[in-house]
């Protein structure tokens, strides 16, 4: 991809899939894109494939492009791949991480916590935006970079996630855990948060696909003003 519109307008697309703005399974009209961003077919076309190309969007032939979607087999051979990959990177976190990255993570924290208790539009990002810190602090670019593309890969099941009921005070819960353990240095600790961070979201999103109970489209109740 050449142009600078082009990577503009992924980021931005990208950003509103992750966040949920452009819900799991939304189609994305090409029209619409050419209306809303004012640039060409030529250019909106170049967005899609990149966006299809980091698996966020799926084209079908007679459908067109829509957000992309998981079956069980997908999401199976993703979360076994998250969960040990991210008992890894805790390992090598609690050996790395910085002073320095331990206080940045804890004022993070605390603006996550202001997202999530007022169910801002940033609640999403904010939650990402924290365990991608986490898993930075591993100082091991190519583990960090598998662990991002994966978490982004299953943005619709982590997505489904916030509409469970308690699920936002739950997350709060865990974060809090998640810090004390990275600040005491425990291991035992991290992983076991890490595995129920992943397996509770997992779980509920599979057990929707098996009992035929998950919405064609989540929602989540944002307040018009943060």
């Amino acid at each position: 991809m050449s142009s600078i519109n082009s990577l503009r307008i992924v980021k931005e697309l990208e950003s509103d899939i992750l966040s949920g703005h452009i819900k799991p399974r939304e189609r994305l009209i090409e029209m619409d894109l050419i209306s809303r961003f004012g640039v060409s077919r030529t250019v909106i076309r170049e967005v899609l494939k990149s966006l299809e190309s980091k698996g966020i969007v799926k084209a079908t032939p007679y459908r067109g492009v829509m957000v992309a979607d998981l079956t069980m087999e997908e999401i199976d051979e993703i979360y076994f791949l998250r969960i040990e990959l991210e008992k890894i990177a805790a390992r090598l976190v609690l050996k790395h991480i910085t002073g320095k990255e331990v206080n940045h993570l804890k004022i993070l924290l605390k603006e996550v916590e202001r997202h999530l208790r007022k169910q801002t539009p940033q609640m999403i990002e904010a939650d990402s935006e924290f365990h991608r810190m986490i898993f930075k602090a591993c100082h091991n670019r190519y583990l960090y970079e598998v662990i991002d593309y994966l978490r982004t890969r299953a943005h619709i099941v982590r997505y489904n996630a916030w509409s469970i009921p308690h699920r936002i005070e739950q997350s709060i819960l865990e974060h809090r855990q998640m810090m004390k353990s990275i600040e005491n240095r425990d291991l035992s600790q991290l992983e076991r948060l890490v595995v129920k961070h992943l397996t509770f979201s997992k779980h509920s999103y599979m057990s929707q696909l098996k009992g035929g109970g998950l919405r064609e489209k989540a929602t989540l109740s944002f307040p018009k003003t943060i």
